[in-house]
């Protein structure tokens, strides 16, 4: 992926200068032949796309878009190209967007495209349906059948909370290149929530979609606290319960291959609702072999907000929903420290656990929960006394460097593996967990 090069990058452009194609293990495309046989005859870039949100759908046969464009207020579609290896049209199909208006002159645009075929080279960009189209952006699709597929979490980016937006971005850009170079056929993305410091601020914002990966990976943000306000100006999901949330963000979920993701909006404490919203989750998705959760605030955590009201809360009130609907793994912000559990349940270490030769838990009984670190270097809380944490903590860290997970699936594994990014330049292994299952999920 991206030739493995580092390359110079102009923060803050409102559109990336250069296409990018996930998971691609050949040399990748320039983007001028792309567009060239794409575009047919129509000039280019006439129609200015930015914030673009490019992010999972319900499952792994659609993605979700959200853009902004400038003083636009009517028709907007995206254009989806499927390709061959030589940049060809195979097929082409348009897909009408939602328009509403938002501040500073600017309109919001959403859409989703169906119908992807796995292992699969596409096109898009994004149209007013006539005349003006965008830049032309790729991806590929994964191959999904045979159940294995890999993911990456991030902890909170929060551009503009550290020593300036521009260095933050700079942080998130290097974090999301490094992930995505050394795991070039990943499927998507996941970020912990927290995007941006100030929801208020449109820089910061450019800053967190200012890596050109984001058009090329499709990305699944969480509602965090610092970004609840403008959530829905910002990004597209799909299966919204309209439980646990407001109109801004509310409980939601999406199954992709063998394994079914919720994420919660831990800014609501209304407990029943977010049990609802799980429930459904569940019960639409009845064969999948793997469960996990996407939460903002760690309900088991180390540093500042390890003992915060609203946490101890939420811990009382879903960690039983999560012992009793089989919950494999909790990944989680946003106390910018990494955390890994035990397995737990009821609130406690699982008493005994199997592990094999290779260290793999074998069958475990209860619920995994992983803290992510900062995914930018924007800022990193202090550990607290181990007395609050070491009864639940197998790892505890305060690296003071930034961290992202990789989430490996398999049809009977969930693998957990944490790196160090650009600080120490080698992508040292943090942390390592192995979840096996010989019989699958009851």
């Amino acid at each position: 992926m991206f030739n493995g090069k580092r390359r110079m990058k102009i923060l803050f452009a409102t559109i990336p200068m250069v296409t990018a194609v996930a998971g691609c293990a050949k040399e990748p495309y320039s983007g001028s032949a792309v567009e060239e046989s794409v575009a047919n005859k129509v000039a280019p870039h006439s129609l200015e796309a930015f914030h673009i949100a490019f992010a999972p759908g319900a499952d792994e046969t659609e993605r979700t878009f959200s853009w902004h464009t400038r003083g636009m207020d009517k028709k907007a579609v995206v254009e989806l190209n499927r390709l061959d290896e030589k940049d060809n049209v195979l097929s082409s199909e348009t897909f009408e967007a939602t328009v509403e208006g938002i501040l500073r002159g600017q309109s919001r645009h959403k859409a989703t495209i169906t119908g992807l075929e796995q292992n699969q080279l596409y096109a898009y960009r994004f149209g007013d349906g006539q005349r003006a189209w965008s830049q032309t952006y790729t991806f590929r699709t994964q191959a999904t059948e045979d159940a294995d597929f890999n993911f990456l979490f991030f902890g909170d980016p929060q551009i503009g909370a550290g020593d300036g937006t521009q260095i933050d971005a700079a942080g998130w850009d290097r974090t999301v290149t490094a992930a995505t170079e050394l795991f070039p056929d990943t499927d998507f993305l996941v970020s912990a929530g927290d995007q941006v410091n100030r929801a208020n601020k449109p820089i910061q914002y450019e800053g967190w979609f200012s890596p050109e990966e984001l058009t090329a990976y499709p990305i699944m943000p969480i509602v965090g606290n610092h970004d609840a306000a403008s959530f829905a100006d910002y990004f597209n999901v799909l299966n919204e319960t309209g439980l646990g949330g407001d109109s801004e963000a509310s409980d939601f979920y999406f199954i992709y291959g063998n394994t079914l993701f919720i994420a919660l909006n831990t800014q609501s404490d209304a407990v029943g609702e977010h049990r609802e919203a799980l429930e459904l989750a569940v019960s639409e998705n009845p064969d999948a072999t793997h469960r996990i959760v996407l939460l903002h605030k760690s309900l088991y955590s180390s540093a500042d907000h390890a003992l915060d009201e609203d946490v101890l809360a939420l811990r009382d009130g879903l960690v039983p929903v999560f012992d009793e609907l089989d919950i494999d793994a909790v990944l989680m912000g946003p106390d910018h420290v990494y955390v890994r559990t035990y397995q737990m349940k009821g609130d406690e270490v699982v008493g005994e656990t199997a592990y094999d030769k290779e260290g793999a838990a074998v069958d475990p009984e209860g619920t995994l929960y992983l803290t992510g670190n900062s995914s930018t270097d924007s800022k990193y809380y202090e550990m607290q006394d181990p007395s609050i944490y070491e009864r639940y903590a197998a790892v505890a860290l305060q690296l003071e460097e930034p961290t992202f997970m990789n989430v490996g699936v398999t049809d009977a594994s969930l693998t957990f593996t944490t790196y160090k990014t650009y600080k120490t330049a080698d992508l040292s292994v943090v942390d390592k967990y192995r979840i096996v299952k010989t019989e699958g999920d009851e």
